[in-house]
């Protein structure tokens, strides 16, 4: 049990719908704080306590809150930490670097089932075998995605295919509910050039790019609104800049030792990695990732990566 004197004047408190905490507060002095909640996040609710688990790049962070007298507000009872290798590590851990999807089965904080692997969900409102609304889920709530008059949703099966047609050609989407609870996951993009477009810079890869990996060399669409994570073999981590965009993109497990590789597929007119490198305006290490900065609205972060691990040997630039 925690003997932290700050903490022990430290209150939470858990926002609770349907079995599943959406949001939690710090309290201390009187003064309420809400506390992120992120894909890595987990909760399990056991009566009166309340086990939060954060996946971090070396390991899982256990914290434990008890309501003693059942009013709502809970207390500091425990934290713990377990490494990579099973080992338990010390309490309070402070590193800055967040880790990877969170697969446990337990009631999590953020938006997707166990399943998702701490994707982002989405569910459809589908009347007669047409896709009439779209929603993501977003804090625990379902937030409407107008569909806009260049996007298409269509029905393949039980899976969901969106198709977006954009300056280069067509962008296609596959969603699955995988474990059938309403809640659908992106698993594939694919881009399609459009013979009649007028030539231009438009990206090279053909091939479906998936969301997820296997055990298997993957090719695995990067965005910034979702998690991404390789697995076994070696993956190739597909960008795909486009102008006006604001793009923060974040791996959770780049291994170069795995011939992982970093693949801009850009569609704006890169020809090299020199020309790629002129770009870049920040390159640093926070001491657990490392950072590479293009504009105040496009960087990339590597989780747990140091510099000696990374050269430009495990980039490659399309065009």
């Amino acid at each position: 049990m925690l003997d932290d004197s700050s903490n022990s004047l430290k209150q939470f408190r858990f926002d609770v719908v349907d079995g599943r905490v959406i949001a939690f507060f710090e309290i201390e002095n009187g003064i309420i704080h809400q506390e992120s909640i992120e894909s890595q996040d987990s909760f399990e609710i056991s009566g009166n306590q309340i086990t939060h688990r954060e996946v971090k790049s070396n390991g899982i962070e256990t914290t434990i809150y008890i309501d003693e007298n059942g009013d709502g507000l809970y207390a500091l009872f425990s934290e713990s930490r377990t490494d990579d290798s099973g080992g338990s590590g010390g309490s309070d851990d402070n590193s800055s670097g967040s880790g990877g999807d969170d697969n446990s089965s337990n009631n999590g904080g953020d938006d997707n089932s166990s399943s998702s692997g701490g994707r982002k969900s989405f569910e459809f409102e589908i009347t007669n075998g047409v896709v009439t609304r779209v929603f993501e889920v977003k804090d625990g709530q379902l937030r409407l995605d107008p569909i806009e008059s260049n996007e298409v949703y269509t029905l393949d099966g039980s899976d969901v295919i969106r198709t977006e047609k954009e300056a280069f050609g067509t962008e296609i989407q596959r969603y699955s509910d995988s474990d059938g609870d309403g809640r659908y996951q992106r698993v594939s993009e694919q881009w399609i050039p459009d013979s009649g477009s007028a030539n231009g810079p438009r990206p090279v890869i053909e091939q479906p790019l998936l969301y997820f990996s296997t055990d298997d060399s993957d090719l695995i669409a990067v965005r910034s609104d979702d998690s991404v994570k390789g697995g076994l073999g070696a993956d190739s981590f597909v960008f795909r800049l486009e102008s006006g965009r604001t793009n923060h993109w974040r791996i959770d497990d780049f291994h170069s030792g795995d011939d992982d590789r970093l693949v801009f597929d850009t569609g704006i007119g890169l020809t090299s990695k020199d020309h790629l490198a002129s770009f870049i305006t920040d390159l640093s290490y926070d001491g657990q990732n490392f950072f590479v900065g293009f504009t105040p609205d496009i960087s990339i972060t590597l989780v747990g990566v140091a510099p000696a691990s990374i050269s430009w040997d495990y980039v490659d630039v399309l065009s």
